[in-house]
Order: C-alpha cells, then sequence, then structure tokens
C-alpha cells in the first residue's frame, strides 16, 4: 500500500525517476523551444568584412569634391584602391574597397560631370561597419543550458550551424481507460461520457513541446490495459494514463502496473484535486497515472506532467509560473490536504471560478489558474494574498486589468 505523500514531495519524486532523453544533433527548423546541449562559437569574426551601411558613396578621402572612379555592390569586391581625391558608388552590405575613409549618403551628395560633391559635414568612419564590429571569432554566443529563441535559431543560422544539439521532442503515448467512454464521433449512450481527457492531455502536450501519441479507449479490463502499454511502450518516451488510477473494483492502472514490473515510486498525493496519482518506471521509462474527472487530469498533468516533461526533454523541471494575488473572496477548505482551486483575476482581486467539483470543467475554462492553498488552512478571508499558479496562456502583468 502506497503512502499519501505531499504534493512537493510527489513532484520531487517525480523528478529524480526522470532522466533526460539522448541530446542529438537536430535541424534548425526542429529547435526552438528546445534545450541547447552545446556551445555555440563564432566560427568567423562579424562581418568579416569592413562593409557600408548605406547605399551612398565610399570615399578615399574627407574632401568636399571627390572623383567617381567605379562602384560596389553588395556581393562583390572592389578591384581597386581608393586614393585621396576619389569616391565609388556602393551599396548597403557591400565591402568597402581599400583606402575608403567614410561612406556619404546618396541624398547628402551631387554629381556632376563625374565628380561628386558632399552636402554638410564629414566625419571619418562614418557609415562603415568594420569588420569584427558585432562579434570576433572564437566568441561563445550561445551557451548549453538554453532554452532556444526564434532569435537564436538566427544567430546560429548567421554563425553558419545547420544543425544544433538538443534533446528531440518527446514522444508521449496517451492512453485513457474506462467502459464509460466513447470517442467523439459516436453518439452517446446512456451513462457515457466523450473522451475528451485524451484530447485535452494531446493539446497540453503540444504546449510543453511534446508529441502525444493518443491510443484507442482501454476497456476496464486487466488483459486489455496491458496490451495497451505494450503497444504504448514501443511506440512512445513516456506514458501517461487517465482513469483507473484509485482504488475500485474496475481500477486496474496499479495492479497491472506491478504485474509487468513497473517500479512505482507513489500513488497518491495529498491534494484536491488529484489525490489518486501514481509515478513510476515502466522497463525504465516514465509513466504517470493521472485520475480521471476532467479537472483532476487536467489540473494533475500541469503540476506534475509538465514538470516532468521538462526534465525528459533536457530542462531543469520547470512548472507553472507563479505570482501573489489577493483574494476578492473568502474561501475555505479541507484541512489536510493542499487544495488547487480554479480561480480568475479580477481588478478586486482573485475569486473562485463557480463550483469547484472535479468533474466540472467549465471552471478550468473560464480560470486564469490555480489559486493554491497550504494544507494546514481551513480558511482564508476576504484581502489575505495566496499563491496563483498561473496557466501559460495567462500573462501575469495583465491580471485583473
Amino acid at each position: 500500500m502506497h503512502q499519501l505523500i505531499s504534493v512537493d514531495r510527489a513532484l520531487a519524486t517525480i523528478l529524480e525517476g526522470t532522466a533526460a532523453l539522448a541530446a542529438r544533433d537536430l535541424p534548425l527548423e526542429e529547435v526552438p523551444g528546445r534545450w541547447l546541449f552545446q556551445s555555440v562559437v563564432a566560427r568567423e569574426s562579424h562581418p568579416y568584412f569592413a562593409a557600408s551601411a548605406m547605399d551612398g558613396y565610399a570615399l578615399g578621402s574627407l574632401e568636399v569634391v571627390t572623383r567617381l572612379v567605379g562602384g560596389v555592390a553588395a556581393g562583390e569586391v572592389a578591384n581597386f584602391v581608393l586614393k585621396p581625391g576619389e569616391c565609388c558608388r556602393i551599396f548597403t552590405g557591400a565591402p568597402v574597397p581599400e583606402g575608403t575613409v567614410a561612406v556619404v549618403p546618396q541624398e547628402e551628395t551631387e554629381i556632376q560631370d563625374g565628380r561628386l560633391t558632399c552636402k554638410g559635414e564629414l566625419e571619418s568612419g562614418q557609415h562603415v561597419r568594420p569588420a569584427g564590429e558585432h562579434f570576433a571569432a572564437g566568441s561563445a554566443l550561445l551557451e548549453p543550458g538554453r532554452r532556444l529563441t526564434p532569435a537564436d535559431v538566427g544567430m546560429a543560422a548567421l554563425l553558419g550551424y545547420p544543425r544544433l544539439k538538443c534533446v528531440p521532442q518527446a514522444q508521449v503515448a496517451l492512453v485513457a481507460t474506462g467502459d464509460e467512454l466513447v470517442e467523439l464521433e459516436q453518439p452517446l449512450g446512456p451513462a457515457q461520457v466523450r473522451n475528451s481527457n485524451i484530447y485535452t492531455m494531446q493539446a497540453q502536450l503540444r504546449a510543453c513541446g511534446a508529441q502525444g501519441v493518443r491510443l484507442p479507449i482501454v476497456p476496464d479490463r486487466p488483459e486489455a490495459l496491458r496490451a495497451t502499454l505494450e503497444k504504448a511502450l514501443a511506440e512512445s518516451d513516456a506514458i501517461v494514463t487517465c482513469g483507473g488510477a484509485s482504488v475500485g473494483d474496475r481500477d486496474y492502472v496499479q495492479s497491472v502496473l506491478q504485474e509487468m514490473g513497473a517500479d512505482l515510486h507513489l500513488w497518491k498525493v495529498a491534494m484536491r484535486p488529484g489525490k489518486p496519482l501514481g509515478f513510476g518506471l515502466l522497463r525504465g521509462k516514465p509513466i504517470i497515472a493521472l485520475p480521471g474527472n476532467p479537472v483532476s487530469c487536467y489540473v494533475t498533468f500541469e503540476l506534475f506532467v509538465r514538470p516532468m516533461l521538462d526534465k525528459l526533454q533536457g530542462g531543469p523541471g520547470h512548472g507553472l509560473r507563479s505570482i501573489e494575488v489577493s483574494l476578492a473572496e473568502e474561501v475555505r477548505k479541507k484541512e489536510g490536504l493542499r487544495f488547487f482551486m480554479r480561480c480568475r483575476v479580477d481588478p478586486d482581486g482573485a475569486r473562485l471560478t463557480g463550483s469547484q467539483a472535479s468533474h466540472l470543467f467549465r471552471s478550468v475554462a473560464e480560470s486564469d489558474g490555480l489559486l493554491e492553498l497550504p494544507e494546514e488552512i481551513k480558511s482564508l478571508p476576504k484581502g489575505a494574498v495566496a499563491n496563483l499558479r498561473l496557466w501559460p496562456w495567462v500573462d501575469g502583468a495583465q491580471l485583473g486589468r
């Protein structure tokens, strides 16, 4: 019999039991959002030649009137050297000829009889991008442990890296159990419910940078569950189940995992919603068993599966962001369990999004996140400060406006 453990201990156990997948060289189009496992070093200085920053004229001296001797476009190299008193036509990004002391924009010049007249004052080096201005060869510009952004991808491309060493997108098998479940395309029969959790979890996985492998509904039969888990092991890096994780006569997930030789690290967490939650390793692959009620499934995914996936994909185990909020109303709870209550933040503070029953999913869809209430308290008054775990799509700076 597994002991009821705290939320913090449950999360620590899950992260301790999860090892990152092997990193490999991935093409640049696959690395946004992935964790970097190498240093990205400049192979050459940038720019590696002095270039014009403007469309205009390269000057061989700072004389007001100079003689026009040629031109250089981007991608070309001048076959001449500018001498004092000479100039040439030049375009943005083109290498400046040897002897260039400055570039003058075309709108600040006049040409007559092959001679260029410059308007206004000239400064040495103006509008010339020096070689190495951006960075020098050998500079480390992206370090391991960085979560790659689109700008990082641009930097890697600028440096000539077509591939980067990262942990690839995890493939996660999703298993929903229950005789009462039907697929979305099927009509509801008596006592049946739609298999909504599987689609919700697939969307959550995508938001975590992972790929969901959705398996068919598993009926409440041990042999069917065993066959599905064998298939899941063959097709995925990790497994997430929903339903069948409690202690009812037809809840088979725990017993089947034990029969298959799983090393179960926890089963039951001192929280609401989501108490019947399990984690273990099945043939070296992490498996999390989530409860079947829609709210419980969603909440436990965000609190436990999200950080597990971050660790699996090479990160430190990041979960939901937290902020402090004041309460717009009194809240009450049962002592001894940590409660996670769906709430939204209005201008006057945080308030619950209706009934907190674990089957009423609308309370999730209308919320900004989870109000976290510690185990030892029974109630918090209006105006009290509490911790709010924000959904990933919520901008904390905009709350309550």
